[in-house]
């Protein structure tokens, strides 16, 4: 299987064909998880300065809480993994306020397949920033929520404008929609599509799709009479990107309601 991947146009690999950008918090719950690096400083006693780059998103969805895709975290460091919450731009990191991770928690991540592929990662101080009345945290899916095919729904991240390229300083979004398993396995094959119904599902951009850097994003679906959005599944894994007609796949949320509750209410 391919390295998971993230948002991605096929059209000279554009970021989000057409996708549109902002510079007001539109999504104060996205998540940038950058690793953290050093390098020599300029000056003769040669000192070392923290340096961010960022490798997979992620949605905060408690004041101490961030979700995200479990191969993105997956024997990394903790303490070198660091998030910076609700910003739409993060071209000047040094500028913006890290938060630092205490722990990550798992549940039966198989990296061989990516099946389980959700991780939490607690925070070691309350995230308080972004928030208003109207702008809150990123919401869990109720149960029985499940997106008809055809079903539109939107994905953000910081993603790679182009196969194999580097990460974007600003959060994107597209539109895609949400087809059925058995036809995810009519395009991409029995070996790749999905095995479970529940725990995973397929969805596909016109001339859209998710590229590395947006794994651990959200796949955000309305649901209800009032079209509330929810995170209804998180940027796991493909074939590749940037293949027209090539859906993506996502881990659906709602399977680990119990599991996340569990965790977050401790």
């Amino acid at each position: 299987m391919s390295p998971p991947f993230h948002l991605l146009n096929n059209t000279l690999f554009q970021r989000f064909s057409w996708g549109a950008h902002y510079g007001a918090p539109k999504y104060p719950f996205m998540v940038s998880l950058q690793d953290v690096l050093t390098e020599l400083g300029t000056n003769s006693n040669a000192t070392q300065k923290r340096v961010y780059q960022h490798f997979c998103g992620g949605s905060i969805i408690s004041e101490r809480w961030i979700l995200t895709a479990a191969h993105c975290v997956w024997r990394k460091r903790i303490d070198k993994i660091v998030a910076f919450i609700g910003y739409e731009n993060i071209e000047n990191v040094e500028n913006l306020k890290p938060y630092c991770m205490k722990s990550a928690e798992y549940i039966y991540f198989q990296p061989s397949n990516y099946r389980n592929d959700i991780a939490l990662l607690q925070l070691k101080r309350p995230f308080k920033g972004h928030l208003t009345k109207d702008m809150q945290l990123a919401q869990l899916p109720p149960h029985g929520m499940k997106p008809n095919n055809n079903e539109s729904c939107r994905i953000i991240g910081y993603g790679a404008t182009r196969h194999a390229g580097p990460s974007q300083k600003q959060l994107f979004e597209a539109e895609v929609r949400v087809i059925g398993n058995q036809q995810c396995r009519d395009i991409i094959g029995h070996i790749w599509a999905p095995k479970n119904d529940a725990n995973t599902v397929c969805a596909l951009g016109n001339n859209q799709d998710s590229c590395q850097g947006d794994s651990g994003g959200p796949l955000i679906c309305p649901y209800g009479s009032d079209g509330r959005e929810y995170i209804y599944g998180l940027v796991s894994h493909g074939l590749t990107c940037g293949i027209p007609g090539m859906p993506s796949i996502y881990t659906v949320t709602r399977p680990y309601y119990e599991w996340v509750q569990l965790l977050v209410q401790k």
